[in-house]
């Protein structure tokens, strides 16, 4: 009985799945503040939050000029005439260093939507005073750093589906082709953030990664349905229609498979500690998931219907991918004892891999603004964003202001006067690195007690970055374990075996310690990006292991025919992958330069040890006889 894709059915879904994302998609914003990382809920942000909101101008707007040029009065009052702006709060005007000009705002300065006028404003008045003069202060770095990110994201998405139509068109030269490939990819991506958005409003910086790196999985999903329809129509000498029929049923499980691990590796960051990751968390699972609902049934409408020559066309390095087979047959035991060995290497150094000790500067590293921020800093021992003591007891407060031995710690101190016992202390030391504001929180705690002083809280964006740096270390440990064993499940399920998810995954495990090891080797400490990128590696480079392996049943163990079918297959679906990732390199946002390079380097890591390790150990463990089982016990 011959069976007919139901394209009818199928496209009139797709219609009204994309028509109902567009309507939910039009709230959901990027916020890319790394506090964000910490979520609404976390009780450090919400102390920090009323303080903000019953202290007007807690975090001020500084503007820092040039040395020998002062602000003249008008300048200063046109901007405190700005919307937002309440006073012009201080000056420090300093022989021989540059002069800070300090303004309170009646606005939350951690939210950038709310300040963005109050800049542009304020941008607006310097320039038509020719002033040589910055912005600095929390509001200034939030805004920076959100409209850089928001430009590196959106360059990103663009560069990614340019490079890997390229890439396609260069393999299989049918440049057509994969513009229509990119059709059901990003209607996945769009179907999966109307699902995010129908539980958050918000695509925090981490989540709002996602687009591009769906972007690499959905192509990889498209290009083994297009080899395996290709190889159908030209070594199973398949009519298209039934080629197409064919591949889809061959692709089903793998692809299924390979998908489910993608999403259960999404799901597992939602058991982290920060909300950051729980956002990245479940707009990859669903994201992921809408990729593959629209690869599955709106791709075999592509293959159907595009002129039959794009799919027969010859492929570039088609050939060479092919003799590959018996040379790693002749050299897969060498191959293996190599790649065990630099693993051994690998282990030893990434045993010395370093926890990033300033998660500051993953966002805020190369801003103009964090920039003034430092030179505050040298030149007046004032640190733009000061510590915040709250004391139970009001008096405590004046009489630690009393006090006449302050620890050398501290360059300043000072009472808000908006809320009775709260201070703001100026550490001399940078605040966002975490040894430094170590010594001064002890600094600080000392003093205190010395003086016999009572309870008290301690706020403000430099503690919020410390507890970003105490959940990350909460969640380095936890994340990649959940990932390996939920991935570890899925393949047992999908495989009914145990021995298959064992020789799928450890290849993997293989390419994680080289990156570590060469993170360790070059100095790169691991950030709460590396610990996103860890599982993801496994959920999307375990994509290559599932189609060789289901390649190696199907062909009963013979490499050539799994290279013939599956091996350019891989090849290219990790360089597309790596393209995807790769367009984060050229970014300004030192966190997603990380991402980008890293993941990079993994995936290249595991198609080296997919082609050349993975072959070796299916001989030895999957012996395949004609169409007999594994001979190797589950």
């Amino acid at each position: 009985m011959k069976i007919q894709w139901p394209t009818i059915p199928v496209s009139i879904a797709g219609l009204i799945l994309t028509l109902c994302s567009v309507i939910l998609l039009v709230d959901l914003r990027i916020e890319a503040d790394v506090y964000g990382l910490l979520g609404k809920e976390d009780k450090a942000v919400q102390m920090f939050d009323q303080l903000s909101r019953r202290t007007p101008g807690l975090e001020e707007l500084l503007i820092i000029c040039d040395q020998e040029f002062v602000l003249d009065r008008p300048t200063i009052a046109r901007i405190t005439t700005l919307d937002g702006v309440i006073e012009h709060t201080r000056s420090y005007l300093q022989v021989g260093k540059s002069p800070v000009y300090g303004f309170s705002l009646s606005v939350d300065a951690a939210d950038w939507h709310e300040t963005q006028p109050i800049i542009q404003g304020t941008n607006g008045v310097l320039t038509e005073a020719s002033a040589p003069c910055g912005l600095t202060g929390t509001p200034a770095v939030v805004f920076e750093m959100q409209s850089r990110v928001d430009h590196d994201l959106r360059v990103a998405i663009v560069l990614a589906v340019v490079l890997v139509s390229l890439l396609f068109t260069f393999v299989y030269r049918i440049g057509p082709l994969a513009l229509f490939m990119m059709v059901p990819v990003g209607l996945g991506i769009a179907w999966g953030l109307a699902a995010y958005s129908l539980i958050r409003t918000e695509l925090t910086l981490l989540a709002a990664t996602v687009p591009t790196l769906l972007i690499g999985i959905g192509i990889d999903h498209c290009i083994h349905m297009i080899q395996s329809c290709r190889y159908a129509m030209t070594d199973n000498q398949l009519p298209r229609d039934q080629a197409v029929i064919v591949a889809w049923q061959r692709m089903l499980q793998p692809i299924t498979l390979a998908s489910l691990t993608t999403a259960i590796t999404f799901v597992a960051l939602t058991r982290a500690s920060l909300s950051g990751f729980i956002d990245l968390g479940w707009s990859g699972a669903l994201v992921t998931l809408g990729v593959y609902l629209a690869c599955m049934g709106l791709l075999p409408v592509v293959l159907l219907y595009c002129p039959e020559r794009w799919l027969t066309r010859r492929a570039a390095f088609d050939g060479p991918v092919r003799h590959l087979a018996p040379r790693i047959e002749r050299r897969g035991v060498l191959l293996s004892a190599i790649a065990v060995g630099l693993t051994l290497l690998a282990a030893v150094s990434a045993s010395q891999l370093e926890l990033l000790r300033d998660n500051h500067k993953l966002e805020t590293g190369g801003l103009q603004s964090r920039e003034l921020q430092d030179r505050v800093s040298a030149e007046h021992d004032l640190s733009t964003s000061p510590l915040l003591i709250l004391f139970s007891n009001p008096d405590d407060s004046y009489e630690l202001l009393a006090a006449t031995e302050q620890p050398i710690e501290i360059s300043s101190i000072m009472a808000v006067g908006e809320v009775e016992g709260l201070l703001q202390v100026h550490p001399v030391e940078n605040p966002f690195i975490r040894a430094e504001y170590d010594r001064t929180v002890a600094a600080l705690g000392s003093w205190i007690a010395d003086e016999g002083l009572g309870d008290w809280q301690l706020s403000g964006a430099p503690s919020l970055n410390a507890r970003i740096d105490e959940l990350l270390s909460k969640d380095v440990p936890t994340v990649l374990p959940i990932a390996a064993i939920a991935i570890f499940l899925v393949l047992v399920v999908g495989t009914r075996s145990i021995l298959l998810p064992c020789i799928i995954l450890a290849p993997l495990f293989l390419a994680l310690v080289w990156v570590a090891g060469l993170m360790s080797f070059f100095g790169i400490a691991v950030s709460a990006v590396t610990i996103a990128i860890a599982p993801l590696v496994l959920g999307i480079g375990v994509d290559g292991g599932v189609h060789f392996i289901s390649s190696w049943r199907r062909h009963e163990g013979r490499l050539a025919d799994v290279f013939a079918e599956t091996g350019l297959a891989i090849i290219v679906t990790v360089a597309t992958s790596v393209a995807a990732f790769g367009t984060f390199v050229i970014s300004d946002s030192p966190s997603l330069i990380r991402f980008g390079a890293q993941a990079s380097l993994a995936l290249i890591g595991c198609l080296i040890v997919t082609l050349t390790v993975l072959p070796t150990v299916a001989r030895r463990f999957l012996p395949m006889d004609g169409g007999d089982a594994p001979k190797a016990a589950d």
